[in-house]
């Protein structure tokens, strides 16, 4: 028989949702502890030796003892399966952490295992397997994950760490330990079981899952847990959809409407497509090419008439374009550094803060063109 792990990462319990609407955040975050136990049921159907979680399990700062308890409760209530826990940037193992809380706790399940230190350290899985794991200690973390780091003795050995593939992360994006698909080949290891990446991703020797659940329209790819199973000094992977929320990105073109009314009711009808009846759709509109001269466009207006029947919908005018790099190359003027600035701004930011500086730009690019503001 294969030894089985089910691999999940970027769970986040907790999560702020910044800029979501009054009430949504909330629903957001239960629909995130859902997937949670989700997977861990998913664990227990499959009859898996062990749950390996490839760091941000919760956000640091927001969780406290409370969490502590939940987390004591559900990783032990599915004993025998053993759980392997490797802090990420999000849920550090520092002394005021939950995972500190946990380790030091006499009451801790017998089948939780937190790594604790920025080094790799083994555990024996089953004979001829051993895992090796390491924790992040603060939260901005760029030093390399790997090094010269070399997995040690006889069997397969299969690694579990929270980090950045440099070969694979997005422009402007800082790398959180960084790390590359030829040094996993180089330590020795089968596999690697990885977290970071929201996306499920798998390269020629590891894979990430993916958060459970999206937690912006950004995050497009597959949401997973990896089934990981090794025999005969062999890794196969399979990788399962667990998430029951979407983000749809919809483009509504505005050129034939000749009224608000209209426009909202097309908007309406796009959105009343059906779906599978498990899933919750979060959707964001965005109105897009020339408007008539008649349509008083308001997309804050429209948003706030389909929110009760849409929860969480976001509706963007994006029927202004500006060109930003032309404005740019005007000189030092008060146009183009605040456009620059504000690029920068958004580069470096958050895929939850992101949607907020975007705005930002756009209505200051409004003003200065003594445009009217959405409200």
């Amino acid at each position: 028989m294969p030894y089985q792990i089910l691999h999940i990462a970027d769970v986040h319990l907790d999560m702020a949702f910044i800029g979501a609407e009054s009430g949504l955040g909330g629903k957001r975050r239960e629909q995130l502890r859902e997937a949670f136990e989700r997977s861990l049921r998913l664990a227990q159907e499959r009859r898996v030796d062990a749950v390996c979680i490839a760091g941000d399990l919760y956000e640091d700062g927001r969780s406290g003892p409370d969490r502590a308890a939940y987390l004591r409760r559900v990783l032990g209530d599915i004993a025998p399966i053993r759980v392997f826990l490797a802090p990420g940037n999000h849920d550090p193992h520092t002394p005021a952490s939950i995972y500190h809380q946990l380790a030091s706790d006499p009451a801790r399940p017998d089948n939780v295992f937190i790594f604790s230190r920025r080094a790799f350290a083994p555990v024996k899985l089953a004979d001829g397997i051993t895992l090796w794991g390491f924790a992040h200690v603060h939260d901005v973390d760029h030093d390399p994950a790997i090094g010269a780091f070399a997995c040690e003795g006889a069997g397969t050995h299969v690694l579990l760490f929270h980090g950045s593939d440099r070969d694979r992360m997005p422009p402007g994006k800082d790398a959180i330990a960084p790390f590359s698909a030829m040094q996993i080949e180089q330590t020795g290891a089968a596999h690697a079981m990885l977290g970071h990446f929201h996306g499920m991703l798998q390269g020629p020797r590891y894979a990430y899952p993916g958060s459970l659940e999206p937690h912006t329209v950004a995050q497009d790819g597959r949401h997973t847990a990896s089934l990981v199973s090794i025999a005969d000094e062999r890794v196969a992977t399979e990788f399962i959809d667990v998430n029951r929320v979407r983000y749809d990105d919809v483009e509504v073109d505005v050129t034939p409407f000749g009224d608000s009314a209209e426009l909202t009711n097309a908007v309406r009808a796009r959105l009343g497509e059906p779906h599978d009846a498990s899933t919750t759709v979060y959707s964001r509109v965005r109105l897009i090419s020339a408007a008539q001269n008649t349509l008083d466009l308001d997309a804050q207006a429209i948003q706030s008439d389909l929110r009760d029947a849409f929860p969480g919908i976001v509706v963007r005018d994006e029927c202004e374009a500006f060109d930003y790099d032309a404005i740019v190359r005007e000189g030092r003027t008060v146009r183009s550094e605040f456009v620059r600035e504000m690029r920068e701004t958004i580069a470096a930011a958050s895929e939850a803060e992101r949607p907020v500086y975007e705005n930002a730009l756009r209505f200051g690019m409004l003003a200065f063109s003594n445009r009217k503001i959405p409200a």
